[in-house]
């Protein structure tokens, strides 16, 4: 059977290398990699577990279980993927028998047929013969081959099949939702309780519910549970389970009793006021959820007989439960904030890797919560000491030692230090085999010690006194501030942006941190980057001085994967109090989504999406953006705008123009009549250059919350009316000869026609759009118009007569034939002075970078290229590195690309220069020479795939290994390719 697994690890091109975890390689692989494979070989029955690897080579993200059984057996195959269901991690199952291999959809729920039994068929992708022979074998698995797992092909394939609202967290979070809303509710009706109180037994009782249930399903090799045999029976004659338990407040409680004395800690603590609250009722209703017999929200809970908290992530029932500590009654209906694993990871990974040497050290997280980060630290933690200590298993005092030595945390909701005391405990017990469990374990005490409810600024709590290693967490997003918080800026003579209290604990994260320790902190990104407020300013400048900025990571463009709502986008920095000047650069990585399954659980992260900030450039505002969607051409481009034309508000203001935004209705407390029957502009039928005033409807409303009394004459002809938000990247505006009034959505510019229409000219024009694109602090970050200030502001040429002339007649043209907008674009970028291959630059802005936000998976971006796209790259590219070296260098080019997701550009190095691009377009070639390259890595590393877009330099040839995407062979990838080769080669020659 094993030669039969070689057989199909063989014709998928894993090993061992490349990401295979199997019982033959345990010694050989990472600490991360031996804790998950022996989890899941103990617990499911797992034989193997392919992880994808970072572009480091590390594995990291588990992608297929290989489960070999003798023969086929329903019920066996059913249970098979209902574990690996619960497992939550890897997508894909492969249950290999003689005969076949079944391949699962671990993201596809499970399902209960008629009889009660699982359906073998449900999340069944498809099945494969074994009995065909080899190349009929290797065909069939030519769809799951490592190009194409590694390249994310598969996945972009496949994008259709994988549902994360199927996925175990997102049914367990709304399990857990339901159940938490009905119990409050239920209990709502009878108690005169406030609803904090409510709140905070309900969630005790599921904390230590979930407790329970993980304890009793917790099973060794020879499938006893935790719990001595009969051991419910001490409660209730002839229980078995749990549920039976819960049919008696007396010996419910009685239970719990028992639990608290037995495992000490603070885990198991029942308050009297829960005794005093809880019914029979409710632990019947709490019952009905565990067995699945509601018949609530659509019979959603019928799935909880389905889950196994046993093999359900203890991190992952740690991050659903810090859920519960952000709902407010409107967000419990429609999910909410929580920290996401794969987030979790990202931030830790920066501060305290799986790999590492063991020492003592100390973890804090300032607003803990449910205790996400220390778990995940605590997690690492043990298994450094472990490999470190080169044993398979771990005591409980050890447990106990590292957790009450290392870990400690703060957070405000005296709650959350509870459940986060309990996430702990979980963690312990998954690190021991059952019977150490109840026969040795007891947890320590951790409240009010490690863990303390407390507001993070009060100077007279016992963690200020003490200095940690690593501070790591994500502190609250709210722009309010506590007294606390005001007194301590004070005392530190710091000031925050927009009352950003996440900004106030970076700066205290500082003070707490030892001199040669790190943090990391998940802050809101438009506070930490973007915001140009003086204060803002302010705080942005002190944090660089203060410390020492190692890296940012802008997870802005990921907003909406990390958080179901309302929460704006996020950003990792990572930073060490400062001892002396560094004068590296600052890592600054913006990950970008490939909007995939893959977005839910990992960060895709492209050579082109890292640059390195000199410190002498970080006071400039614009870098961020810039350097988040363009490259150092982009910023040389911007900087060249701005240094040359002065901004439209100088424009305006030689001009004698007048500007405003329209009136305003909000609160309708003024009466004006004013307005009362002149044509009325609305943005959602905006039509750009002019609209006749017998299409628009007329003012007959008088209530208004402001009526522009200072500058009335934007409602004058003629005038200019702006829209702020864009349309496909493009931004209309109208120039009317007749009295018209808009609302505040809208812009106005009372002055000269002739100006107007230059003006509008430039607005409409894609010149006006990459530059906001790339100075914005707001498009492209979060939402998808500009303000007032920033129009304002656009660099704008100063016209001459002919000019302004040529200007007008352009627009007069557009008036009648909008399509014509050629000749806009033409004008704007002979005004602008561009040149040739800036004009590029600017295409590729906007059909590149603003189609794929605006797109996403239907971007062009991702489309395969074509052979003029191929070309124009080659030409860029060989045009600039000849112009680079000289013309004692010339290049020739072979381009192989066909089906493969990655296409590869031989750049061959001669004393002349061959004009065409020799293209190859065989699929047998194209794979041959890159599996030649994968194989040619230095230390063997196979990695062409993972790292996707590289560039291998041999003797006398450069190859330019990318994906089979437009985005890659654009004319700005061919300057950055450029630049970065010449780099290189310097290096080289030095």
């Amino acid at each position: 059977m094993s030669e039969l697994l070689n057989g199909i690890f063989e014709c998928l091109d894993i090993n061992s290398g490349t990401g295979l975890a199997t019982e033959d390689n345990l010694q050989s692989m990472t600490s991360f990699q031996r804790l998950f494979y022996t989890q899941v070989h103990e617990k499911i029955g797992i034989d193997a577990v392919y992880f994808l690897r970072d572009v480091n080579g590390i594995a990291k993200v588990p992608l297929i279980y290989f489960s070999v059984i003798q023969k086929y057996d329903a019920k066996q195959v059913a249970e098979l993927h209902r574990l690996s269901w619960n497992l939550g991690e890897a997508p894909l199952l492969f249950v290999v028998t003689p005969d076949e291999i079944l391949i699962y959809n671990n993201y596809e729920t499970p399902q209960v047929i008629e009889n009660g039994n699982l359906d073998p068929t449900a999340g069944i992708i498809e099945t494969l013969s074994l009995t065909d022979g080899l190349v009929s074998q290797q065909l069939a698995l030519k769809k799951y081959h490592r190009s194409l797992l590694e390249s994310g092909e598969y996945w972009r394939q496949s994008m259709t099949r994988f549902n994360a609202q199927n996925r175990v967290d997102a049914t367990l979070i709304s399990n857990l939702r339901i159940m938490r809303r009905t119990l409050i509710n239920q209990i709502s009706k009878r108690c005169d309780k406030s609803k904090e109180i409510i709140t905070g037994v309900v969630h005790a009782l599921l904390s230590r519910s979930i407790f329970i249930k993980y304890l009793e399903e917790r099973k060794d090799s020879n499938g006893e549970t935790v719990f001595p045999q009969d051991f419910y029976c001490n409660f209730m004659e002839s229980a078995k389970w749990y549920t039976d338990v819960l049919n008696s407040k007396e010996a419910t409680y009685n239970l719990f009793l028992t639990l608290k004395d037995k495992f000490n800690g603070d885990t198991l603590q029942v308050s009297e006021i829960e005794t005093e609250i809880i019914t029979q009722d409710d632990l019947d209703e709490l019952r009905t959820f565990i067995l699945g017999n509601s018949e609530l929200e659509s019979r959603q809970l019928t799935l909880w007989p389905l889950y196994s908290f046993d093999i359900i992530p203890i991190q992952l029932i740690s991050s659903i439960y810090e859920l519960f500590f952000h709902l407010s009654d409107e967000e419990d209906e429609k999910g909410t904030y929580y920290t996401p694993l794969h987030l979790v990871n990202l931030v830790m990974d920066e501060v305290y890797p799986w790999e590492g040497e063991y020492k003592d050290i100390s973890f804090f997280d300032p607003s803990c919560g449910s205790g996400i980060f220390l778990v995940e630290a605590y997690r690492r933690l043990v298994c450094r000491w472990m490999s470190q200590n080169a044993v398979q298993a771990i005591t409980c005092d050890r447990l106990n030692l590292l957790l009450k030595n290392s870990i400690f945390g703060v957070d405000i909701n005296e709650e959350a230090i509870r459940v986060a005391s309990f996430s702990l405990s979980l963690a312990m017990c998954d690190f021991l085999d059952p019977r150490s469990i109840w026969d040795k374990l007891s947890f320590p005490s951790l409240l009010g010690k490690n863990l303390i409810s407390s507001d993070f600024f009060d100077e007279d709590k016992s963690f200020n006194k003490e200095r940690y290693d690593v501070i790591v967490g994500n502190p609250p997003w709210q722009s309010n501030i506590t007294e606390k918080t005001k007194e301590y800026l004070k005392k530190v003579n710091r000031v925050i942006g927009d009352k950003q209290i996440a900004q106030a604990f970076s700066i205290k994260c500082s003070e707490l941190c030892k001199q040669n320790g790190i943090i990391c902190l998940l802050m809101p990104s438009k506070g930490l980057l973007f915001n140009r407020s003086d204060k803002s300013r302010m705080y942005r400048a002190n944090l660089f001085s203060d410390n020492n900025v190692l890296a940012i990571i802008n997870l802005s463009v990921y907003r909406k994967f990390l958080f179901d709502h309302a929460s704006g986008p996020a950003a990792a920095i990572i930073y060490t109090p400062k001892r002396e000047e560094l004068k590296q650069p600052i890592i600054y990585c913006t990950p970008k989504p490939i909007y995939t399954i893959e977005d839910t659980r990992k960060f895709s992260i492209d050579p082109t999406d890292i640059c390195r900030i000199p410190h002498d450039i970080i006071d400039d505002d614009r870098i961020w953006k810039i350097a988040m969607w363009g490259a150092p051409r982009d910023l040389e481009l911007i900087g060249k705008m701005q240094s040359t034309f002065a901004p439209m508000a100088s424009f305006i203001e030689e001009n004698h123009m007048t500007t405003a935004e329209g009136f305003k209705r909000g609160n309708r407390k003024h009466q004006c009549y004013d307005f009362t029957g002149l044509p009325l502009i609305e943005a959602k039928s905006f039509k750009p250059y002019y609209v006749s005033s017998d299409e628009l409807p007329i003012v007959d409303f008088h209530d208004f919350e402001c009526v522009v009394k200072n500058a009335r004459e934007i409602f004058a002809a003629p005038h200019l009316i702006i829209k702020q938000s864009h349309k496909n990247g493009t931004f209309l505006s109208e120039v009317l000869d007749y009295d018209a009034v808009f609302n505040h959505s809208l812009l106005g510019i009372h002055g000269e026609i002739e100006q107007l229409k230059y003006l509008s000219v430039i607005i409409g024009s894609r010149v006006f759009s990459y530059y906001h694109i790339l100075t914005n602090r707001k498009w492209l970050v979060e939402r998808d118009e500009l303000e007032a200030g920033d129009i304002w502001q656009t660099p704008i040429p100063k016209p001459n007569d002919a000019e302004l002339t040529e200007a007008c007649n352009i627009f007069d043209k557009l008036v009648n034939s909008p399509k014509e907008n050629y000749l806009l674009e033409q004008f704007a970028r002979n005004m602008y002075r561009l040149k040739e291959y800036e004009c590029y630059q600017i295409d590729d802005v906007i059909d590149y970078v603003y189609d794929y936000f605006k797109n996403k998976n239907r971007s062009v971006s991702f489309f395969r290229p074509s052979i003029d796209n191929y070309k124009l790259y080659y030409a860029s590219l060989k045009g600039i590195l000849t112009r680079t070296f000289g013309t004692g260098m010339g290049f020739s080019g072979d381009l192989y690309f066909g089906n493969a997701p990655l296409s590869v550009l031989v750049l061959n190095v001669e004393h002349s220069t061959t004009k065409d691009l020799n293209v190859i377009t065989n699929n047998d070639q194209l794979n041959e020479i890159l599996l030649n390259l994968d194989r040619s890595l230095v230390d063997n590393q196979q990695m062409v795939f993972v790292r996707r877009n590289l560039r291998i330099y041999q003797r006398e040839k450069i190859f330019i290994v990318k994906p089979a995407q437009r985005k890659y062979w654009t004319y700005s990838a061919a300057c950055r390719d450029a630049d970065e080769i010449f780099e290189d080669i310097s290096k080289a020659w030095r």
